[in-house]
């Protein structure tokens, strides 16, 4: 199926627009005569780019990628535990995972919004084993994180403590006190990151829509991934040192 899809050709006019629309317009009623619009103009590029993205990371080394089909996100929310009872999302969004597992630890994140797209990669709400690893790797080897989180903010990423991709400084997803069993490393260069509990991932923000419209933003996608590199296989490194991995 990834060979079968041709290199992504950027949004049309079309897919923008239609966003456009269904963020005014979040309801049924609206999005019933244009749901094919939605599947031609959004859904279908969108699994163009993450055909695309997998046949090229891993010429880059890169062990990211995911079938189409199950790499792009369902526009649909799941409104069951929401106060929010909006039925749609009103962005399109993938993600490519190491070894072709969108789930798996370590991915890229790509999301398209007018006005508002952005791509990343990282770590999403880690499982406490990996966290508490990650923790001590950190205390251990402080400056080898802190030259990482020193790249990704030197290539232009925002490096922040959250699973999501909301701005700010991710002050929810921040511990107010230390970590137990890591008290002793609060005055450590390493103190603040050690309170992130949200997850360790980094975004390029507002990318323009004129660069969404072209293969450009693919190229912007690969771009990102190299940037990337280092928080992943630091990550990696990580996940592939619990029993059994």
């Amino acid at each position: 199926m990834i060979d079968a899809l041709p290199p992504f050709p950027g949004l049309s006019d079309d897919g923008l627009q239609f966003l456009r629309g269904l963020r005014e317009h979040n309801d049924r009623e609206w999005f019933a005569p244009r749901k094919a619009t939605y599947e031609d103009e959004v859904r279908e590029p969108m699994r163009m780019l993450a055909a695309d993205l997998s046949r090229r990371l891993p010429e880059h080394g890169l062990p990211l990628g995911g079938a189409p089909k199950k790499s792009v996100f369902r526009i649909y929310r799941d409104v069951r535990f929401s106060r929010d009872k909006s039925p749609y999302k009103t962005h399109a969004s993938l993600a490519l995972g190491r070894g072709g597992d969108r789930k798996a630890p370590g991915a890229l994140y790509v999301q398209v919004a007018p006005g508002a797209s952005l791509v990343g990669g990282g770590f999403w709400r880690p499982e406490r084993g990996l966290l508490r690893r990650w923790r001590e790797r950190m205390v251990a080897e402080p400056d080898a994180f802190l030259d990482i989180a020193d790249d990704l903010r030197a290539a232009g990423l925002r490096f922040q403590a959250t699973g999501d991709t909301s701005k700010g400084d991710g002050a929810a997803n921040l511990l107010k006190r230390m970590p137990r069993g890591f008290q002793e490393w609060a005055d450590s260069p390493v103190a603040d990151y050690l309170r992130w509990k949200g997850g360790f991932a980094a975004f390029r923000d507002d990318v323009p829509d004129a660069v969404v419209q072209t293969p450009a933003f693919a190229d912007l996608a690969v771009e990102t991934a190299e940037a990337l590199r280092p928080l992943l296989e630091y990550g990696w490194a990580l996940v592939d040192e619990a029993p059994g991995a």
